[in-house]
């Protein structure tokens, strides 16, 4: 089995699935990788010892970190992969892009909203500046992560966070760094800076957004994968079931309601549109920001039909249980959801990569969405009146991990190498030893 080392940062904690987790080292017994029997690649595939994978990402969202943790898992899981390295944080660009990322997330997308939505808007929809913007992070971060990938050295490199795709993609292009890396991509829409000409290969969470990628970067290459969740979203769990587990009274209905990691959005607006309908019930989740599940708990203190919680680690209970969800972030819950069955109403946060997001769930007919609490109101009545929605056969999709190992081996047709626009530099990670 893989072993997994999780590089330590700066003193913040990360998190890692559903659980938040110090930065640690765990030690793990360096072998000499030896050649194990059946490795060798089909058609001409070359021949890989047991392999070593990194997987980088960052500390901001829920979803980049549960993608992280959900391939690590995979990976350690496989008996051909060595040793598995999540580098987790903006601290691998370097103390000066780190900060400014770090700081501006936290209060552009956190506190502003407008100023990161016309951030955004310039960056995405402008050619040039998206081009600046992506030859800025490759400037101010090339160097500090090739740094911090050389001490690995990977046989195979992730990204789960779309900054880090541009810079990887040019350490990539230019022969910084010598190994395949490929880069998860967890949104259906709005996927300026996650797909990348420069990278060997895109693994696809929602196989609809293969076309939209290709028309964004040309002609990537791009395979759809199962999704980065719990596993326990893939086993099946009756309503009745969940309910029973949760405690909760089978003659309401109920309605589950996400801030997202951050607790983000219109919450209370969404609480007193869905309490509007009679015999509703309302599970409210904050995330980990304690002021705004501390003022909802106030605000609702004493009324039965109102539960706030902050983060859990039983999304798949309570998407199961649950009559309809309402996200305001339209993350990787959206896929959880879909897993469920459970219909899913995207509300009050639409801003940014969000609202791209939430665009191409609506037409792709993957979530209703609502721009008012009214509109909210009818959206839960139309949906708590109907039944669940079937839920897709995305298990037997190949896993990101399967994929992983398999484009380390080159038994994968990665894209087409394309020359990067900040110089060549001496490699500093090998692909194998």
């Amino acid at each position: 089995m893989g072993r997994c080392c999780h590089v330590p940062g700066p003193p913040r904690s990360h998190t890692a699935g559903r659980r938040t987790v110090r930065n640690l080292t765990v030690r793990a017994r360096r072998v000499r990788p030896r050649t194990r029997a059946g490795v060798a690649a089909a058609g001409g595939g070359r021949l890989v010892a047991e392999m070593r994978a990194v997987v980088v990402s960052a500390d901001v969202g829920e979803s980049h970190a549960q993608m992280a943790a959900a391939l690590v898992r995979e990976l350690e899981r496989r008996p051909d992969v060595e040793k598995v390295t999540l580098l987790n944080g903006f601290y691998i660009l370097g103390r000066p892009l780190a900060g400014t990322l770090q700081r501006g997330f936290r209060f552009h997308v956190g506190r502003v909203k407008w100023s990161y939505d016309l951030a955004y808007h310039l960056f995405t929809r402008l050619r040039p500046a998206r081009r600046l913007g992506e030859a800025a992070l490759r400037l101010l971060g090339g160097r500090a992560l090739a740094r911090a990938l050389r001490p690995h050295h990977p046989d195979v490199v992730v990204s789960t966070y779309p900054v880090m795709n541009p810079i990887l993609a040019a350490l990539r292009s230019d022969g910084r760094l010598r190994c395949p890396a490929a880069a998860v991509v967890g949104p259906l829409g709005g996927l300026a800076f996650w797909v990348q000409p420069g990278l060997d290969l895109h693994l696809m969470l929602y196989p609809e957004a293969i076309d939209a990628a290709r028309e964004l970067a040309g002609p990537i290459a791009a395979q759809p994968v199962r999704p980065l969740v719990d596993p326990a979203f893939f086993e099946p769990l009756s309503q009745a079931r969940a309910q029973e587990v949760l405690g909760l009274d089978p003659d309401a209905r109920h309605v589950l309601i996400s801030g997202g990691g951050w607790g983000v959005g219109d919450l209370a607006g969404a609480i007193d549109a869905a309490l509007t309908i009679a015999g509703t019930h309302v599970i409210a989740l904050t995330g980990r920001g304690r002021e705004g599940r501390e003022a909802l708990e106030r605000r609702h203190a004493g009324d039965p039909r109102v539960s706030v919680l902050g983060f859990t680690q039983q999304m798949r209970d309570f998407l199961c249980a649950v009559d309809a969800f309402v996200t305001t972030t339209a993350g990787i819950s959206c896929l959880e959801a879909r897993l469920c069955g459970t219909p899913t109403i995207c509300y009050g946060f639409h801003v940014g990569h969000v609202r791209d997001n939430v665009r191409a769930l609506r037409e792709r007919g993957l979530a209703d969405v609502a721009t008012s609490p009214g509109q909210l109101r009818s959206a839960l009545e139309a949906r708590l009146g109907g039944a669940r929605i079937p839920a897709p056969a995305l298990g037997g999709l190949p896993s990101g991990a399967e994929l992983t190992v398999k484009l380390a081996r080159g038994e994968i047709d990665a894209a087409p190498r394309v020359k990067a626009s900040d110089g060549p530099a001496a490699p500093v990670a090998i692909a194998s030893s």
